[in-house]
Formats: structure tokens, C-alpha cells, sequence
């Protein structure tokens, strides 16, 4: 919940990587049990779909990470504020090339969407509807805080009926537990939140909205509403950022890549020791273990206006720690979120993909791992096991 720190400023609650600090729940995947199926078939997934129906799942949402959206310099969204058509097409446009030059890299492309929607539909079956929610892509909390609003729209939007299951690479989770924190804060930090941001979304020379979107938000968070769908979420190679509210979000899984290399922990993720080590993912996702709280950038020349929003964002959504002891929580080499469960996964090296490893933060979005990925979501969300967890985590909230 948010609180008041000593400066007096509201503070939402986020990972410290403080000795005192919770630890979740996390268990290891040995790369025997982590098999890829390069072909999937309507067969293979017969059982998973069905436990997705019988949970009454109905919309499967998909959310890209940090640099893999339309806009990673922001310019987009200065040119929406002028005219949301031509940034609409611009994003369009550089959103295509990205995925033309990365494919499914770290990337969540439209193939992977249609061909996700074919394994998991089939005839005379409520259909489960499979989309990608795009966002600009950029590396700090004012881009991530802007996709949280933007989502909050795209959500409400949707048809309540059924359950919702969101993927979401990287710092796409990153703007989730943000959004889960925003929205199960008190009227009063809410108010602080969009008060704060105020110059990002109105104006000061024409005096007026300028992104719609926020105001959008502002109405559904202020007026009590209180959305009536259940969400469930899973991560790929989330970084250690934001806490997550698990009363909005009870059913929370995270996946993140790794190979045990420290002898004495397990569990335990390694500083690289070399620049081969970092290319072959040799511990594993590097970008999940180094993406901690002051490794964001600054917003860019084009929205210099958010970088007044951006130093506010910062004081309330991260710890007040210096930023050189960014090394020493390093070292900790913690994986684990304090939030929902972690499963460390060492995945097996696929054919054909030896240098797109991208520092081993790009395995999770490969095809090869759809049915894994969903029959552990399901064997941890579905299952009477899964059910009987989510139960206990909304008591314990």
C-alpha cells in the first residue's frame, strides 16, 4: 500500500533488495524437465485449452517490453498530442519494422498471436480471443506509467465477461504491478499520483488535455469503480521493480531464465564475468538480474517536459538508496520477486537460435516454449492446486 516517506513525498511500494526485505516464493526448473516443442498442434494442446475454458478464460492479452514497442523515444506521443491519427500511423509503422527486424526475439509478433489463437481454439468452442496490447517501449517510469494508463483503457474496454490471462515480457510487467499498485491505492494517493503526472497529460501553454488517455484513467481510478474481471498474470523476465498489489492480482506467476553457476547458491544469480559469458546467456537472463531500480534513462529531448514527471515518478516509485550501491544489490544476485511465485527455468538451448540470445533475455518469447509456458501457467492458475493458492494469497491480502 502507498505510504508517506520521511521527505514527506507518497511512496508506492517497491523492490529495495534490502536485507529485511520479503522474499517470495521461487522454485528451480532443471532443463530436463523444460522441453521444447518446436511444432505445436491442436492435439498437443487439447488439454490446455480445456483448462483454460473450464477456468472460464475468454481474452489472452500479450504485452512486449522495454525497446520492442513503436516509440522508444517518445516522439510519437508529442506528435498525439497535436493529432492522434498521424501518431496512431506512425506507431503502426515503427512497430512493424521493429518486428520485421527482430521477429520473435524478445518480441511478441503478430505470428506468435495468430498462431497461439489456432492452438488454443477450435471449432464448436468458445473461442479465446488473443491480442497484443502495444506500448512506446521506453526505459523509464513516466513511458511505463503512460502503457499503464493506456492499458487500464484497453481493459476496461474489453467485454467483462470471463477471465483474463496477460503474458508480459519484461518491463511489460514492470507497468502491471504499477498499474495493480495505482489501482488498489487509497482516493488520496491516487490523487497525489495524478496530480503529480499532471504535467505530462494537460498542457501549461494551451491550457487543455493533450493525452486523453489520462483523463480516461483519472475517471475510472477516482470514481471508486471497481473493475469486476479477474486478471491473472505471468511474467518472462521481469525485472525486480515494482511491488505488486496481490489482492488485484491473485493469481501471479513469474518465469525467469536461469542456470545455477554460484556452487554455494543455487538459486543465486552471478555478476558476468566476461563479455562471452553475457552473449551466451551463460547464467542465464542478465537483463533481468541488472535491470534494477537506477538503471532507467531520462526522457528524451522530445518530451522535455517529462522529465520534471519523471524525477516525481522516481521519488515514489523507487527506494531512496544511492544509486552507486547499485553494484552491491547486484552482487545479492536475487532473482525472485517478493510477489506472486518465481519459477527459475533453465531453458534448453534451441536449434537455429544460438545468437539471438539476447543476453538471455529473448528465450521466452520463441514458439518453441508456448506449450510449456501454458500447460506450468495452467498447472499453476487452473489446477485445484493453483486455485487453492490464488485463495490464500486474496486472505492473506
Amino acid at each position: 500500500m502507498a505510504r508517506c516517506a520521511p521527505s514527506g513525498h507518497l511512496q508506492f511500494p517497491h523492490h529495495t533488495l534490502s536485507a529485511d526485505e520479503s522474499r517470495g516464493e521461487v522454485s528451480r526448473i532443471p532443463v530436463e524437465d523444460v522441453v521444447a516443442e518446436f511444432d505445436p498442434t491442436n492435439a498437443g494442446f487439447a488439454a490446455v485449452a480445456k483448462q483454460l475454458r473450464d477456468a472460464n478464460v475468454r481474452h489472452i492479452l500479450l504485452i512486449h517490453g522495454t525497446f520492442a514497442g513503436g516509440d522508444i523515444t517518445g516522439f510519437v506521443r508529442e506528435v498525439k498530442r497535436f493529432s492522434p491519427v498521424r501518431a496512431s500511423r506512425i506507431d503502426e509503422i515503427s512497430k512493424a519494422w521493429f518486428d520485421e527486424l527482430a521477429g520473435d526475439v524478445g518480441n511478441y509478433t503478430e505470428g506468435y498471436a495468430k498462431q497461439l489463437s489456432y492452438l488454443i481454439n477450435t471449432e464448436g468452442s468458445p473461442t479465446i480471443k488473443v491480442e497484443r496490447f502495444g506500448w512506446s517501449g521506453e526505459n523509464h517510469h513516466i513511458g511505463r506509467a503512460d502503457a499503464a494508463v493506456s492499458l487500464l483503457g484497453k481493459i476496461s474496454s474489453m467485454d467483462p465477461k470471463g477471465r483474463l490471462l496477460v503474458m508480459a515480457h519484461s518491463h511489460g510487467g514492470s507497468l502491471l504491478a504499477m498499474l495493480s499498485q495505482i489501482a488498489a491505492a487509497p482516493h488520496e494517493a491516487k490523487e497525489y499520483f495524478f496530480k503529480a503526472t499532471r504535467l505530462h497529460y494537460h498542457s501549461p501553454l494551451r491550457s487543455k488535455v493533450d493525452l486523453q488517455d489520462w483523463m480516461h484513467a483519472r475517471e475510472i481510478l477516482l470514481d471508486g469503480h471497481k473493475p469486476s474481471r479477474e486478471i491473472d498474470i505471468a511474467t518472462f523476465g521481469a525485472p525486480l521493480r515494482y511491488r505488486w498489489n496481490e489482492r488485484v492480482v491473485p493469481r501471479l506467476l513469474h518465469f525467469t531464465q536461469h542456470r545455477p553457476t554460484d556452487g554455494a547458491d543455487p538459486l543465486k544469480a552471478v555478476i558476468p564475468k566476461s563479455v562471452g559469458d553475457v552473449i551466451t546467456a551463460a547464467a542465464g537472463d542478465y537483463i533481468q538480474h541488472l535491470a534494477l531500480a537506477g538503471t532507467d534513462f531520462i526522457p528524451s529531448i522530445f518530451a522535455l517536459r517529462d522529465v520534471v514527471v519523471e524525477r516525481r515518478l522516481r521519488r515514489m516509485f523507487e527506494s531512496t538508496a544511492r544509486r552507486r550501491d547499485l553494484f552491491q544489490k547486484l552482487k545479492q544476485g536475487r532473482r525472485e520477486s517478493s510477489d506472486g511465485k518465481t519459477l527459475l527455468v533453465d531453458y534448453a538451448a534451441t536449434p537455429g537460435r544460438e545468437h539471438q540470445k539476447l543476453f538471455g533475455h529473448g528465450v521466452y518469447t520463441s514458439p518453441a516454449w508456448l506449450q510449456f509456458h501454458f500447460e506450468t501457467i495452467c498447472e499453476h492458475f487452473y489446477s485445484r492446486a493453483g486455485t487453492l493458492r490464488a485463495d490464500a494469497a486474496l486472505e492473506e491480502g
